[in-house]
């Protein structure tokens, strides 16, 4: 480690010191959107940091928030209490705890722990971060989370790059497409749902998150992407539809149907280049059947999928254990995350995780941009997931169930400047 480094840790340490005396003194409230956009796109600072320092980036990822979350407890410590009675975290530590007593017929060159581990680092400990800063401050803004997703679609437009490993796929260093691909689309779920952003912050990061995403060629993310939306927004139309509120989305109807005919209008008039662009790129297989059946990836795919089933059916109610049937013992993890929890974890595991997800879902469900980052995650994990890897959907359900408590408590004052009302689209 240079001289320069040190220094530079030092004014880092210094500045932090700073901002932590300011905060105490002045009595400032910290916005929960800093901690959850670090989390969720940490990886665009990530990238950087692995650029000049030769340290797992992880330790920034658990260490940089936690001045914050320390002055949070400090301040409220009534916050663990709160914690410790919220029935949805009890469902995620029995789920978690299941998942360590399956270790003892698991394979001994498994690696569950260290996929366990993984999760709860990328997904656990930041949504618990989240959880208590909000606990002690009440805000949450989405237009700090969707400026988080800015900055995650810019670096991966500015420093992918397209390597042979993945012809065609732009590409951070180090990273895959589709990782990319997911983080970059929960941007664009911000900025479609997310509340009180300013129109020109959302209109780029939409831009930006959609231009990034399908520089990757992903499809599994995108196909999530879009189903996810589609079923929130008909949903939430179905209440307004159940609470007699079409009247009020009347003036909006000029401008979806002026849309609807730009669009049109606009394909139409690049009808030639558009269909050259999707015949040439990874897209095609999801408009032909035919191209989908004889697409390689896709076979394969299904093949370790019919063997992970295999195992279930030789393990159905405990499973071979958290990592029984991913790498080292296996060749290839299933690349769809349920399928992969039937074979390792069995009925008993899948049983509670399904219960702990549907908690987290429900605590969600006046919240449609966190309704829309759950099912769209897991749809991601679904397609083409792994246990560890795919921790975006458990970061989103501990941040959800910073709603249950307040709910139960009456507490309905809090500020959640992001989160988009029940009663708006």
């Amino acid at each position: 480690m240079n001289v320069e480094l040190i220094l530079i840790l030092l004014l880092v340490f210094v500045i932090l010191i700073f901002g932590v005396q300011c905060i105490l003194q002045l009595g400032l409230k910290i916005d929960a959107g800093y901690v959850l956009g670090f989390s969720i796109f940490f990886d665009a600072i990530g990238y950087f940091y692995k650029q000049y320092i030769p340290v797992n980036s992880l330790i920034l990822l658990v260490g940089a928030p936690l001045l914050l979350v320390g002055i949070a407890l400090l301040q409220k410590p009534a916050i663990l209490r709160d914690m410790f009675s919220n029935g949805g975290l009890w469902l995620w530590v029995l789920f978690f705890g299941y998942c360590v007593v399956s270790f003892a017929w698991a394979s001994r060159n498994s690696s569950g722990l260290s996929k366990e581990l993984l999760l709860i680092t990328r997904a656990v400990i930041p949504g618990l971060y989240t959880y208590i800063v909000y606990k002690r401050y009440g805000k949450l803004s989405w237009t700090v989370v969707a400026l988080f997703g800015l900055a995650y679609a810019s670096t991966h437009l500015i420093f992918g790059q397209y390597n042979p490993e993945y012809p065609g796929r732009l590409t951070l260093p180090g990273d895959n497409p589709i990782f990319n691909a997911r983080i970059s689309l929960m941007a664009a779920t911000v900025a479609i749902w997310g509340r009180n952003i300013p129109w020109l912050i959302r209109l780029a990061t939409l831009a930006a998150a959609l231009t990034s995403a399908f520089a990757t060629q992903s499809r599994g993310p995108v196909a999530s992407f879009v189903a996810a939306n589609l079923l929130i927004l008909a949903y939430f139309l179905y209440k307004k539809y159940k609470n007699g509120e079409f009247n009020k989305l009347k003036r909006y109807t000029a401008v979806l149907a002026g849309a609807v005919l730009l669009t049109a209008a606009a394909a139409g008039l690049y009808s030639d280049q558009l269909g050259q662009w999707v015949g040439s790129s990874r897209f095609t297989v999801l408009f032909s059947q035919s191209q989908l059946k004889g697409d390689d990836n896709f076979l394969g795919r299904m093949d370790l999928q019919i063997k992970a089933f295999e195992v279930f059916q030789d393990h159905p109610f405990f499973g071979s254990g958290l990592g029984g049937n991913t790498p080292p013992v296996q060749d290839e993890f299933p690349h769809n995350v349920i399928i992969e929890m039937a074979s390792e974890l069995g009925i008993a595991g899948l049983f509670m995780w399904i219960i702990a997800y549907l908690f987290s879902l429900w605590s969600a469900r006046i919240h449609p941009v966190l309704m829309v980052l759950l099912i769209q995650s897991l749809g991601c994990a679904l397609l083409s997931g792994d246990f560890g890897y795919n921790y975006e959907y458990m970061l989103i359900a501990f941040v959800s169930l910073v709603f249950v408590p307040a709910r139960r408590k009456g507490e309905a004052g809090r500020i959640e400047e992001g989160a988009l009302s029940y009663y708006r689209v």
